[in-house]
């Protein structure tokens, strides 16, 4: 019991650094033991003074006040939870300390126990298992690091930082790396990680289980710890601190080495015994208690043979000899030992093709370090805070790699590779711009002179080996893969000795990259590097080349060839092309740069086209970063006018300011940043300083052909727009229309921007919607409108918070300023008093506005007398007043400007202003009178069927020139649209037609379709979404789809056409002289055979768009 106690004391102590040692013996110990006894002594030595000095309570009760005192808290923490531990084994020991007190009957039973001879097998057993306990312990408790000097070692417990471990799968396509995920995306599923679960719990019931699982299986990608973890669990077993009471027995197996057995035969009970031969006199009784043993099964993706026996050959018999094999698949199915519990590790890929072998398992999920574990372990790695803050500072803003430490493997890649750049007092921000700079910093130290004529003559073949187990999903070779490849074992001596390429512990003949992103490293360096002819390859089946290689990353952001590619880019870099060159004696081939040139610019132009992709163009500017070569970056991107980018982290920034730099042709750039979030409980990701913005202003304004800025939905504080407007105020910069809708920007914001629109006389156009401008903020515009050298003839200020108390000086600024053709002030409390202040200056016959937006403005009737005189100006040619409660007597005022001769008014907006059939009339009247109204909005009020017979009189005269009009969610049914069809066939000028939301039902559409197949009918786009037809009214649609000759749109979503009614107007479609080119219908399943209807279609007719949509 004391060797408990000391190995957990131990294990706390050496967490605690030198002079924390120090501290711990000589200024608290001291109180409690001897100074003697404590002075040069190290953790070992501490811990067992503490234990025989004091007892093994008091020792740990003492050693957890003094951490407390020092403010050791994080030690503290760990060293409670692992209390409740302690506190088991305390329990035990107290059990039988009271067993010394049993009274007569106890006696008697130890009398039986000791004449039957049970007592003296229960103590044999004990020491057996003692002793077993012990040489794991001796075996797994020593840790040695990849770039370790020979004998050096780390305590395991000392180096352990906790995982994450998810109960139950994510419910997704897994990938089967996540170094190329977003950070955010990243951090979103650490956020979300559903149930967690802790090795303790791994074979206790839950909710949905209740029993006890007998198989757990624990996935994860490569380096995530799987293998940490399991031999974590053997440790903590041999400890005593994990299932004492559920496993008398643990057995760890090594699937690597099963594979150099798979030949032989032998019996279950020696592959343990190999192992562990002091067990070997009692398997027999160890196996015949199989429901309290465990197995961990370590590296199932590795097995070389698959298991997937017949159920009739696999094995029950422990003791019989069999092929490995048989022997281990006969164990995973539960044939034989059907008892014991299984704990297997594997990565996703190698799941998938053994799942069929567990029954019931319990998946866990291993997500690898948490935000908060991925700072302790730079602090252990360290060993200096300050060291270990400025590192993981630098790595947190750097999205990539901050994503990449949540694989330990890469944690230390990264933490080893910064502290040699440290060391060498090197630029850390330089080493971690890009991955492939990290990775080809990390083998530049690795190499020795010694060994470099090793490495230029062997390079090649490791490279096309590594290669093609990328393409093959492999990452073991043994030496026939090396051989095939043109190299010996002694050929790679050189990458051994550098630790990227390894031999596996427990078998000479089995190698493998350190990780998979050194595989997928030195893949890239194979087609970086081109063909080389005097290779003798024809031993090796050729591998896909470089395009094969782009179009598979293209098909995924985590396809499993991305990384490569990524380094790939990398090796474009001048440095790194440099660096290829010392240490292979090899240079970058030109006809690789030109294949990447290409693949870039299709990508931007199929972004282009596609605008579901538009998140894509981050990706493709990363791959550009990634090679820090300006001649080439320039080169990709001098093509294209225009770019659209949303930026979701700080790396993400500099990437994008980085590729914009050289787009020299720029001419539209559209811009949405959005606030970056906190990845780390110690450090929040930087936002976004003065000086980042004004990085970014400064790069914009020396762009002398940029001419649009779009920065909406991008959050602007004042620093963001102190540098905004110092940067872009420049003379030279030419920008003619601005957007900074929705940034978050308040009166103080206008402020700042006033010089710069004051000074700016090519900016014409300026977007200030969806911001808390106020009453102070339109004054500050206001004094901008006055200026002579404001040359703004689009001004959008929608929902910018104004009052009707800003009207009168915002009149009088339009009225000087003199030059406005677009203003909208839509979702501005304006009321019916500033809307008549304003009207002065906008109705006068001189001023030259065209188009205005007034919707939801708080208006009524009582301003429409004043907006009649916007009407008469024949300037004014679009005008929007929905969704203001205008009443019929509203529209009647309105109706009398627009009889007027001078109105030139072509659109008009009355959606949701509260019209009935009443003010029809009046509408009616005006529509035979004007001659310029092309498109009339009336949706959303109750205008019902005889309001629309009256309009439709109207519409029937040939003096109405509407060509659009929208009726949707009228109140309408079947009783309209007779006078509807009548119009449709008589007015040749009416092309769009919205009867949308109203109950027309297959009566009314009937009659509809008449008018369709009415050579006379021009009508090119028709929307009847939620008019309650069924498949009946797709045949009367269909036969009209037959005959007319100018539809080219039809929508139908909300309706229950159903299977049967979408495969009538598919078969109708089929027909080759059909004009129709966009059919819009709601997602639905389709049958079998109306699914291969449309995908004939869309085959057969590209230009014909079949979209799902639920919009009117």
């Amino acid at each position: 019991m004391a060797g408990t106690a000391r190995n957990l004391l131990l294990r706390h102590l050496e967490y605690l650094t030198k002079e924390e040692l120090e501290k711990f013996k000589l200024v608290y110990l001291v109180d409690h033991i001897p100074r003697g006894r404590l002075e040069g002594a190290g953790h070992l030595q501490v811990a067992d003074v503490l234990v025989s000095s004091l007892g093994e309570q008091e020792a740990w009760e003492l050693a957890l006040s003094i951490w407390e005192k020092m403010g050791l808290k994080e030690l503290c923490q760990r060293a409670r939870k692992d209390n409740l531990g302690w506190n088991r084994i305390l329990r035990g020991k107290n059990r039988k300390s009271e067993g010394k007190h049993f009274g007569f009957w106890g006696y008697i039973d130890k009398l039986s126990k000791m004449w039957s001879g049970q007592d003296h097998m229960d103590q044999w057993n004990e020491g057996n298992r003692r002793k077993y306990k012990k040489q794991i312990i001796e075996k797994f408790q020593i840790m040695r690091d990849r770039n370790a000097c020979p004998g050096e070692y780390v305590n395991f417990h000392h180096r352990f930082t906790q995982l994450l471990l998810l109960q139950e799968c994510r419910h997704r396509e897994q990938k089967e790396h996540e170094l190329l995920a977003h950070g955010r995306e990243h951090a979103e599923i650490m956020e979300n990680q559903g149930q967690l679960i802790e090795v303790e719990a791994l074979f206790d019931p839950d909710e949905k289980r209740k029993t006890h699982p007998q198989i757990v299986v624990l996935r994860g990608a490569a380096g995530i710890g799987k293998t940490t973890l399991a031999r974590k669990v053997m440790l903590d077993w041999a400890e005593g601190n994990l299932y004492q009471d559920k496993f008398h027995y643990v057995f760890y197996i090594n699937c690597r080495e099963m594979n150099h057995l798979k030949e032989k035969n032998t019996r279950f009970v020696d592959l343990i015994t190999n192992t562990w031969p002091s067990l070997e006199g009692v398997m027999t009784e160890i196996l015949s208690q199989p429901e309290n043993l465990l197995f961990v099964i370590d590296g199932l993706d590795e097995l070389k043979f698959p298991c997937d026996e017949h159920s009739f050959d696999l094995c029950k018999d422990w003791n019989r000899q069999q092929p490995v094999p048989i022997l281990l698949s006969s164990l995973l199915r539960k044939t034989m030992l059907p008892e014991s519990s299984l704990l297997i590790t594997t990565r996703f890929t190698a799941l998938r093709k053994c799942d069929f072998l567990f029954e019931n398992p319990r998946h866990v999920e291993i997500l690898g370090f948490s935000e908060e574990d991925r700072w302790k372990y730079f602090c252990k790695f360290f060993g200096d805070e300050d060291q270990a803050e400025q590192v993981f500072t630098l790595v947190v803003n750097n999205e990539t790699l901050y994503t990449m430490c949540f694989v330990p493997l890469m944690c230390w890649i990264i933490c080893t590779c910064l502290k040699q750049q440290m060391r060498k007092k090197k630029d850390l921000k330089q080493a971690s711009k890009t991955t492939t700079n990290l990775y080809m910093c990390y083998l530049s130290s690795l190499v020795t002179p010694s060994g470099r004529s090793c490495l230029v003559q062997h390079h090649r073949g490791l490279c096309y080996m590594a290669a093609e187990g990328i393409w093959e999903g492999k990452i073991l070779f043994d030496e026939d893969d090396l051989r095939r490849h043109g190299l010996q074992p002694s050929d790679v001596s050189a990458f051994l000795d550098m630790h990227i390429f390894q031999r596996d512990s427990d078998s000479e003949n089995c190698y493998s990259f350190i990780h998979l992103s050194f595989q997928e490293f030195f893949a890239a360096m194979f087609y970086a590097l081109g063909k080389e002819k005097e290779i003798n390859v024809s031993t090796t089946p050729p591998i896909p080349g470089v395009k094969d290689l782009l179009v598979n990353c293209r098909d995924s952001a985590t396809s499993f060839v991305a990384l490569t590619v990524y380094f790939l880019f990398g090796f474009l870099n001048t440095g790194n092309g440099k660096r290829l060159e010392e240490m292979f004696n090899c240079k970058i081939s030109q006809e690789i740069k030109l294949d990447l040139l290409k693949w870039i610019q299709a990508g931007i132009k199929q972004e282009h086209k596609d605008s579901s992709l538009r998140n894509y163009l981050p990706e493709i500017f990363s791959h550009l970063y990634e090679t820090q070569n300006e001649e080439f970056v320039t080169n990709a991107v001098a093509p294209f006018p225009e770019f659209r980018l949303i930026i979701y982290s700080k790396l993400h920034f500099l990437v994008s300011i980085f590729c914009i730099k050289f787009c020299h042709n720029l001419e539209r750039l559209q811009l949405n940043i959005a606030r970056f979030q906190p990845k780390s409980h110690q450090f929040a990701v930087s936002q976004l300083s003065e000086v980042d913005w004004k990085h970014l202003f400064s790069v914009l304004a020396k762009n002398q052909n940029l001419r649009e800025l779009d920065l909406s939905g991008t959050e602007l504080d004042n620093s963001a727009m102190k540098a905004f407007c110092s940067e872009l105020s420049q003379s030279t910069f030419k920008l003619q229309k601005l957007s900074l809708s929705k940034c978050q920007l308040t009166a103080s914001c206008c402020q700042l921007l006033s010089s710069l629109l004051k000074n700016n006389i090519n900016l014409t156009s300026l977007d200030l919607s969806m911001n808390f401008l106020g009453d102070e903020g339109m004054k500050v515009l206001c004094e901008v409108l006055r200026n002579k050298n404001c040359n703004i003839q689009e001004l959008r200020l929608s929902r910018c918070h104004f009052s009707n108390s800003c009207c009168e000086n915002f009149s009088s600024a339009l009225k000087t300023h003199g030059k406005m053709k677009y203003l909208d002030l839509s979702e501005n409390n304006l009321e019916d008093v500033g809307m008549n202040q304003i009207c002065e200056t906008l109705g006068n016959p001189d001023y030259n506005l065209q188009k205005l937006k007034l919707s939801q403005c708080h208006l009524t009737a009582a301003c429409c007398q004043t907006l009649s005189t916007c009407i008469k100006n024949q300037s004014l040619t679009h005008l929007d007043v929905s969704g203001n409660i205008l009443h019929d007597y509203g529209m009647q005022l309105l109706c009398e400007a627009l009889r007027h001769p001078s109105c030139n008014l072509h659109k008009l907006f009355l959606s949701l202003c509260n019209l009935t059939d009443v003010c029809c009339q009046d509408l009616s009247s005006a529509l035979k009178n004007n001659r310029s109204l092309i498109h009339l909005d009336l949706g959303c009020n109750n205008l019902s069927n005889n309001g629309v017979k009256l309009l439709c009189e109207a519409l029937e005269n040939q003096d109405c020139n509407l060509q659009s009009l929208e009726l949707w969610n009228c109140h309408l049914s079947a009783d309209c649209c007779h006078a509807l069809s009548s119009v449709l066939k008589k007015n040749q000028n009416l092309t769009h037609l919205n009867l949308g939301a109203n109950s027309l039902q297959n009566s009314g559409v009937k009659v509809l379709c008449e008018a369709l197949r009415n050579q006379n009918c021009k009508l090119q786009e028709l929307k009847l979404s939620k008019c309650l037809i069924t498949a009946a009214g797709c045949r009367d649609l269909s036969s009209a789809l037959k005959s007319s000759q100018s539809l080219i749109h039809l929508n139908l979503t909300g309706n229950g056409l159903g299977d049967e009614g979408v495969k009538l107007l598919f078969e109708t479609l089929k027909n080759q002289d059909n004009k129709l080119q966009k059919l819009t219908l709601d997602k639905w399943k389709l049958s079998a055979d109306t699914q291969k209807i449309q995908d004939e279609l869309r085959q057969s007719k590209p230009h014909l768009i079949i979209e799902n949509s639920s919009l009117l």
